[in-house]
């Protein structure tokens, strides 16, 4: 049967666009209202807020797991609602909070899962699957445990394999949540510069603001289920901002490259 084909990007336009999206689930309000915003090619964009802001929310409509009440996700000007699912699981890769456990395959398995929008029907993987996936196990620093199975790493490690799968999709956009959770101090640095060395637009959440203002090209905070402010890091991490954010006082230190904060009640 002949693949569908999908429609063509638009020319100039944003490689994300979020236009007016509203979410929530059936039969209740709406928990994420009126979203806008734009991403440029290869951008890094840190989503940040109190927990319930609709941080999730956003990317599960960013990566398709859910479908706007309101408004449009567009990917190089295109509905991304309007593209076959596979050719989304192509474009776009998600990795979630929430870490399968049971699976009884080795990590060079699980891995291998991320090229499995790139096969056509019962066809196996080829010589050219196998080097994306060794590739991604050394960016990871997963080699070592690529015959281990899955269910027998640390929570740390199966995080580093859930990402190493996403990159074994090869996608253009890469939708992280929370990523650095349960990963120890040296893996948070070693993963967000190499988010930042893809070559990929990545959108990800993250609770620790000093990480967003280092590595982050763009920062959206979230209030509410609402956009409360966006922009660069420097133009948004101000003590206002935080404070009607998070309900803290914010003291920053800008003496050195990246700010430093403390926060109290």
């Amino acid at each position: 049967m002949q693949r569908a084909l999908a429609p063509d990007p638009v020319p100039d336009a944003p490689h994300l666009g979020v236009h007016d999206l509203s979410w929530g689930p059936k039969g209740a309000p709406d928990i994420l209202h009126d979203l806008s915003f734009a991403l440029q090619r290869d951008q890094v964009l840190a989503v940040c807020g109190p927990n319930g802001a609709g941080k999730s929310t956003l990317l599960r409509l960013i990566y398709r797991y859910l479908t706007p009440r309101l408004g449009q996700v567009l990917l190089s000007g295109v509905d991304l609602h309007a593209l076959p699912r596979r050719e989304t699981a192509r474009r776009v890769a998600a990795v979630v909070q929430e870490q399968p456990t049971d699976f009884a395959l080795t990590v060079r398995e699980m891995v291998s899962l991320g090229r499995l929008p790139h096969r056509d029907g019962l066809s196996g993987a080829s010589a050219h699957d196998a080097e994306i996936v060794a590739a991604a196990l050394r960016q990871l620093d997963l080699t070592r445990f690529a015959e281990t199975r899955f269910d027998r790493l640390s929570g740390g490690e199966r995080q580093r394999v859930m990402i190493a799968r996403a990159l074994a999709q090869e996608p253009e956009l890469l939708v992280l949540d929370e990523p650095t959770n349960h990963l120890d101090i040296r893996h948070q640095l070693e993963l967000l510069a190499l988010l930042r060395q893809l070559g990929l637009t990545v959108v990800l959440t993250l609770h620790d603001l000093t990480l967003a203002a280092e590595f982050a090209d763009r920062l959206l905070v979230l209030a509410g289920g609402r956009k409360l402010a966006e922009g660069s890091p420097a133009e948004i991490l101000t003590p206002e901002t935080i404070a009607h954010a998070f309900n803290v006082s914010a003291r920053i230190d800008r003496s050195g490259g990246t700010p430093r904060f403390s926060f109290h009640l």
